[in-house]
């Protein structure tokens, strides 16, 4: 049986080289670009031209983390492929010959990457919120406050947790930095409209959500509470504003 791989690969000339897209895919089902460029004689470079960092970075991931810096470190000489830090690229030099495989290993190590951390990142925001859940139902509890969850406040803004205090205190757990840009949108509609809801956002940690967006949220919400390694005095800040609404 003759099968015909190379019909999966689509090769396109670009300025300085070639771009390949390839049949793996990254978690959005986007096509694994390849990108190639000539070296020489019988030479060239491989790359993903970044593009697996950057989508790491559109959701607040690091690459310079522990984990993954270990992981990539193990995923050169799995894929042998080079990781560039200052360029955020898997890259691997080759002859014309190894032009294929080439191409595969880093469609595959990019991919892998992302593959990798979304897991990660997922298994990391699931616990942040089933933390966070429990604060607040405890919360509820010593007040004796009535809290629902996951309801909608302000047109289609949904709070995580909504104290049903004379002043409805929303709380927004945040551990991307668009869950946070949610919170402060929810807190202009209320503003806007003149609710009287106040909105309090969680946030995961400031690396996640970013310094800048981290620093702006305080002027466009009610309060920003961090949570890593402030469990305790989280409970406690909480505690004293539901009472106090």
């Amino acid at each position: 049986m003759a099968l015909d791989l190379c019909k999966e690969l689509r090769v396109k000339p670009i300025q300085g080289g070639f771009l390949v897209e390839t049949p793996f895919k990254y978690y959005d089902r986007d096509s694994v670009i390849v990108f190639g460029r000539e070296l020489g004689p019988n030479a060239f470079r491989v790359s993903d031209n970044g593009d697996a960092a950057e989508r790491l970075s559109f959701d607040g991931i690091d690459t310079g983390s522990e984990r993954i810096t270990r992981w990539l470190t193990e995923a050169k000489g799995h894929f042998s492929v080079e990781w560039d830090d200052e360029g955020q690229e898997f890259w691997t030099d080759c002859s014309a010959s190894d032009l294929a495989s080439a191409v595969f290993r880093v469609a595959e190590a990019a991919t892998q990457l992302q593959a990798m951390t979304v897991t990660r990142e997922s298994h990391r925001e699931s616990t942040f919120k089933a933390e966070m859940l429990s604060i607040l139902r405890e919360v509820a509890r010593e007040v004796n406050v009535e809290v629902h969850f996951d309801v909608p406040v302000v047109s289609h803004f949904v709070a995580d947790a909504l104290f049903l205090t004379p002043k409805p205190l929303a709380v927004v757990l945040a551990p991307t930095k668009d869950r946070l840009m949610e919170a402060e949108l929810m807190w202009s509609t209320v503003q806007r409209n003149g609710d009287p809801t106040v909105v309090y956002v969680v946030v995961e940690s400031v690396e996640k959500v970013g310094r800048k967006e981290h620093e702006r949220a305080a002027f466009f919400t009610d309060k920003v509470l961090p949570f890593a390694g402030y469990s305790s005095e989280l409970h406690q800040s909480l505690l004293a504003s539901v009472r106090s609404h």
